[in-house]
């Protein structure tokens, strides 16, 4: 259900998990009883209730880091005028576990809380992937591959390479609309006392108002952020 905008129906679900119709229609009827699933008027199909929406916050909620980053990323959102997200890598992904969105600007970016985004072609991914070691990060990324978005996504494995040297020495890495058409981003790496890159934050925006213009002022925005959440974090390096 979580995979379908559109919600899915009792035939759907019965041949996605292995059961009688009659069965799905029952667990359904108590997921819907509990608040776990909805079911739409108009088409009958099934999509996940507002109850989940509780339950994964409770889990975001026993995240340190998000509990700590969260008046810094306000901050810098309400300062820069931009989205600010934190990003933190599963597997071969990133997920998003926070977003401030900007109050100035009306178009709507595709990240939202919980929802995982390619490596290789965003600035959180690709701060995540400068992470780890060049054989780690190759690995992946073969695994998982480089599909194109836009014109701009890197797809050749030595320019990603490239790139992620570049991040390494600079300390921040960019989408330069990689993922989504007419959208930037800058992004930077959290460490924790250890001195762990644990997650990336970043700042993103259309390209009308994150301009190459303001890029050096909005990354040293995000840089100071980034050591502050990092500091109370327990990190005390450079």
């Amino acid at each position: 259900m979580a995979e379908s905008k559109s919600g899915s129906g009792v035939t759907e679900l019965s041949r996605a998990v292995g059961l009688h119709k009659s069965t799905v229609h029952r667990l359904l009827g108590t997921l819907m009883r509990r608040g776990y699933v909805e079911k739409e008027l108009e088409t009958e199909n099934y999509r996940l209730g507002i109850k989940l929406l509780m339950l994964g916050s409770s889990i975001l909620d026993r995240i340190d880091l998000r509990n700590i980053a969260r008046p810094y990323i306000q901050e810098l959102s309400k300062k820069t005028k931009e989205v600010v997200h934190i990003a933190i890598l599963d597997e071969d992904e990133a997920v998003y576990i926070d977003k401030v969105e900007s109050p100035d600007h009306s178009i709507r970016m595709y990240s939202q809380v919980g929802k995982r985004a390619p490596l290789h072609c965003t600035a959180v991914g690709k701060v995540l992937l400068a992470a780890l070691k060049d054989e780690e990060a190759e690995k992946i990324l073969r695994q998982k591959g480089m599909p194109r978005f836009t014109k701009s996504t890197i797809t050749d494995m030595q320019q990603m390479k490239e790139e992620l040297s570049t991040i390494r020495k600079q300390g921040y890495g960019f989408d330069e609309i990689e993922h989504e058409e007419g959208m930037r981003c800058v992004a930077a790496p959290i460490y924790d006392r250890s001195g762990k890159v644990i997650a990336s934050i970043s700042i993103s925006g259309p390209i009308i108002y994150v301009t190459h213009f303001r890029m050096p002022e909005l990354t040293d925005e995000l840089l100071k952020t980034a050591k502050e959440i990092s500091y109370q974090l327990g990190y005390t390096g450079k």
